[in-house]
């Protein structure tokens, strides 16, 4: 079984391996551009070093030795990310996904509207979510608004707005196996 909660989870995890991703990525850079100075530079620097009476600072074997940990991190990070979207997708699509809405909505200007259960935030789970659509957050799938706070259907009638969700719902799921395979 999955729920929202987990997925919250799971999507900041996502987050945050990203931005990790991006630090040791452009570190690598770095360290690429200085390992590609090092052939340039080294015989001035060691006939300086030589002139001068010290001993030449030669960095090759440690930036050599960085950027394998480097690229070993990336690689690392870059399978987790790929896993951990797999699981999204995956319960995300689950017919046993479930949804913590408050099953008393509100109505409201010829809508009505439920909220998360103990007003829940989901704000990881809907960013990446926007993402893997293609859409920018909220959401709105069928007259149905889907955001980190709240679900907003453009109708007046309960029965209807529990129709119109559950259609939005397997419409955002149809759409995410379609990304899956």
């Amino acid at each position: 079984m999955s729920d929202f909660t987990y997925l919250e989870e799971l999507a900041g995890q996502i987050k945050a391996n990203r931005k990790y991703l991006a630090q040791i990525e452009d570190e690598l850079k770095i360290v690429n551009m200085k390992l590609h100075e090092i052939p340039l530079k080294k015989p001035t620097e060691s006939a300086f070093a030589k002139m001068i009476g010290t001993e030449y600072d030669d960095q090759q074997a440690n930036l050599e030795k960085t950027k394998a940990n480097l690229e070993a991190k990336k690689e690392e990070l870059s399978t987790s990310i790929k896993a951990d979207t797999a699981k999204f997708i995956n319960d995300m699509t689950s017919p046993e996904l479930v949804i913590p809405l408050d099953p008393k909505p509100v109505f409201k200007d010829g809508r009505v509207m439920y909220q998360y259960k103990n007003q829940t935030k989901f704000h990881n789970l809907f960013d990446f979510l926007s993402e893997l659509l293609g859409l920018s957050a909220p959401l709105v799938v069928k007259d149905v608004l889907l955001s980190s706070t709240e679900v907003i259907v453009k109708v007046s009638n309960e029965y209807e707005a529990k129709q119109k969700f559950i259609s939005s719902m397997n419409e955002i799921q149809k759409t995410l196996t379609i990304k899956k395979k």
